[in-house]
């Protein structure tokens, strides 16, 4: 089993405390929420399923499976979190590392793995997919949401002048970045949705739906990539 110390950067959610949901955006998490759960996985790929919520955050993905009829275990870096995600949901919760999942799971454990901005908080997202695809069974689904790559200079000038308080890693990707892993791992992507073709922080939020709904050939230039993938059988 290989060893590894988490650098403090990547316990800036936990260190955040009641700050964290008062930074959220409901709309975002919402529209996260939205796609990743209700609108990429079909009842049959969620109910009475064992699905792992990797970078629980304060629950929301978690509760959502939960209320879908899966058996839910949420994961954090932050015992914190973790706790808070299992009183809230009623949940399994344990404290693991997404760059070390198959030491603390094992290898194909899960139905489901659901993931949504966290890889990107981690100082190797590309290994926090594999990780992810290795705790899954084949024939098992996995969906992931990280924000592109194009949208970090603005965000990290946000930074900057004091309008987040996140402070930790910001390794943003590319759909090209999450699809080379994921292939490497055995894992087919089956859809691709982007979201937020402007800040969702200036609100208009009916016309930001209607762009998510009839522009997705630009979603290279979209803020939030949504990916789901199933794990090929024999892998």
């Amino acid at each position: 089993m290989s060893t590894r110390r988490p650098d403090e950067r990547e316990y800036v959610h936990e260190r955040l405390g009641d700050r964290f949901e008062e930074a959220l955006s409901l709309y975002d998490t919402a529209r996260r929420v939205e796609t990743l759960i209700d609108e990429f996985l079909t009842d049959e790929m969620v109910r009475g399923k064992e699905a792992l919520d990797v970078g629980c955050g304060l629950g929301y993905f978690s509760r959502r499976l939960h209320e879908r009829g899966a058996v839910v275990t949420a994961t954090d870096l932050g015992a914190g979190l973790v706790e808070q995600t299992r009183r809230r949901v009623g949940c399994r919760g344990e404290v693991a590392d997404a760059l070390r999942l198959a030491d603390h799971f094992g290898p194909g454990r899960f139905d489901v793995v659901v993931s949504s901005e966290c890889i990107e908080h981690t100082p190797d997202p590309a290994e926090a997919l594999r990780q992810m695809a290795r705790v899954l069974k084949p024939g098992g689904h996995l969906v992931v949401s990280t924000p592109n790559l194009l949208w970090r200079p603005a965000v990290m000038l946000a930074t900057r002048l004091g309008l987040r308080p996140f402070d930790g890693f910001e390794n943003f990707s590319t759909w090209r970045s999450l699809r080379a892993p994921l292939e490497e791992s055995g894992i087919t992507v089956l859809r691709e949705k982007g979201l937020h073709l402007f800040p969702f922080q200036l609100g208009a939020h009916g016309l930001s739906r209607r762009c998510d709904a009839r522009l997705q050939s630009l979603r290279s230039l979209m803020i939030n990539l949504c990916l789901l993938g199933r794990k090929r059988a024999g892998t």
